[in-house]
């Protein structure tokens, strides 16, 4: 294996502001507390993160959409404000019983009126107080992940430089709106500052749900060229990601989607992944790559639909830092908190080269979370149907090739 230098973005403000998410409360500090437990943080560099601007978020996102974040953000401090002093007027049992139903939910969905919801701050994206210092530290932290894989990879061309930011990997936020979960497209902030300095960006986007807004953002340039595999069916969130669906105008075939359906196994995903991304360097020679990890399609996940395990994705994500290009690898969806750390561990562990025991430390902290076995193995369904025949996914694939072709990709 090619010497890595891996630096793994991480700051106590981070994994704090990570957290705040309301739909993944606690993950981002589980997964960490699992990679330390490890003894992994003592083979990577650790950075330390900036937060971004609002200038940082006009790089992409509108001005409209940015003055909302911070509007909302006043609204519900004030909303939270006046629900402070409101309590203090009540009597001591209401108050009592307030904070008990309160307790789970703590700062979130204090703001449920029904204006802005076009810029998507309401639904799966509910304001809550302290959204504006979290927008800006998640950006904030793959955007310095991207600027510290420029600079690493050109003061030191010897090794492979990876960074690694698993509270990263937001990637259904549109330039005006926020939408699934996402507040901020932290993921095309970061890719435009790898453009100042490398020519051709591959982006790989892991995620059981289409890579909307990565793929809308670059959908003109052909200076980055989007990826995608993910489940694709009626009804299924976002509903875009065909494999028709290949870029726009100029840039047609400079996308590419491919969506498969319910119970796909690790066997056919890895055979078609290795060959659609062989097919792709052929043609684009990306100078470097971004991979959004979403451990949302490792089965078991209460969104997902698959048989994927955390090994079909490390020989796939291994399948592409083996071209020995500087790589940052973000997170993402994942709504098993537990197999998202199992996942994003044994990942982490991959990129440093370490041999890790499959049971999990006796010293982790949330040591009962990874109950029954208590093992970071995540074992594929024997029930789960697989919904993909040969003949379709086979379709998929030469649908792809054929537009790689027919659009004459190249690297430009």
């Amino acid at each position: 294996m090619q010497q890595r230098n891996i630096i793994y973005v991480h700051s106590e403000r981070l994994i704090q502001q990570a957290d705040k998410n309301p739909a993944v409360r606690g993950r981002a500090a589980l997964t960490h507390r699992l990679i330390a437990s490890y003894g992994l943080l003592k083979h990577m560099q650790r950075l330390e993160p900036k937060m971004c601007q609002p200038a940082n978020l006009r790089n992409f996102h509108n001005c409209d959409y940015v003055q909302q974040l911070l509007e909302k953000e006043k609204v519900t401090t004030l909303k939270s404000s006046n629900e402070s002093l409101r309590l203090n007027n009540t009597d001591l049992e209401e108050e009592k019983q307030s904070d008990a139903e309160d307790e789970e939910d703590d700062d979130y969905n204090l703001d449920s009126t029904l204006t802005h919801k076009e810029y998507g701050l309401g639904f799966d994206c509910p304001s809550w107080r302290g959204m504006w210092e979290y927008a800006c530290t998640i950006a904030g932290g793959t955007m310095s992940a991207c600027a510290a894989l420029c600079k690493f990879s050109s003061a030191n061309k010897s090794k492979q430089t990876v960074t690694i930011n698993w509270t990263g990997g937001w990637h259904h936020a549109k330039r005006d709106r926020a939408a699934g979960y996402c507040y901020v497209n932290d993921i095309v902030l970061g890719i435009l500052i790898m453009r100042k300095h490398f020519m051709r960006v591959l982006y790989i986007d892991l995620d059981v749900h289409h890579g909307d807004g990565v793929q809308q953002a670059f959908e003109v340039t052909k200076r980055v060229f989007t990826f995608s595999m993910h489940r694709y069916e009626c009804g299924f969130y976002p509903g875009t990601g065909g494999s028709e669906d290949c870029g726009f105008g100029g840039s047609k075939g400079y996308a590419a989607n491919f969506p498969f359906r319910n119970g796909i196994g690790g066997g056919n995903y890895c055979k078609s992944f290795k060959r659609i991304v062989s097919k792709i360097f052929d043609c684009y020679a990306p100078d470097a790559c971004v991979i959004q990890c979403g451990a949302d399609a490792i089965v078991g996940d209460p969104l997902g639909g698959t048989n994927l395990t955390s090994l079909d994705f490390i020989d796939c994500i291994g399948f592409v830092l083996e071209r020995g290009l500087p790589t940052v690898l973000l997170g993402g969806g994942g709504y098993n908190f537990a197999n998202a750390s199992r996942f994003w561990t044994q990942l982490t562990a991959s990129c440093c080269g370490r041999q890790i025991s499959e049971d999990i430390p006796t010293d982790n902290h949330d040591f009962l979370k990874y109950g029954p076995d208590y093992s970071l193995k995540i074992p594929a369904s024997n029930v789960m149907k697989d919904e993909n025949s040969m003949e379709y996914l086979e379709q998929r694939a030469q649908i792809i090739e054929g537009n790689l072709q027919k659009y004459n990709v190249c690297a430009v």
